[in-house]
């Protein structure tokens, strides 16, 4: 059964104050990911490989959320494009596959 609050916040207007908050929680989780990203494929150990990936897991929810908050198709669609390219960049370890995901995340950042 459906949540009868979620569908009232989810119909609610959103302040500029709100979007402001969500702009930059936005901005910041982009710019967090990108960072960890760059730690990530300089880390030679596995075990600090895994805690930024989980850094880049974590920053990723953010931006989901503040991209839902926000009701920001553009924000959700970019996001999925990162987070299947992350997923290719595990994957491959490949130069090229970290640039496109850097592109993209300097993308969201001037969203």
């Amino acid at each position: 059964m459906a949540d009868p609050m979620e569908g009232a916040q989810s119909s609610r207007h959103i302040t500029p104050q709100d979007r402001l908050l969500y702009q930059k929680e936005y901005m910041q989780g982009a710019d967090q990911f990108k960072r960890a990203l760059d730690e990530y494929s300089q880390a030679p150990e596995v075990h600090k490989k895994e805690a930024f990936r989980q850094v880049m897991v974590n920053a990723l929810q953010i931006m989901n959320e503040t991209a839902r908050g926000l009701k920001s198709q553009s924000h959700l669609s970019l996001n999925k494009k990162i987070e299947q390219e992350f997923a290719t960049y595990q994957t491959s370890q490949d130069e090229s596959d970290k640039s496109l995901l850097a592109q993209d995340l300097e993308k969201a950042k001037k969203l």
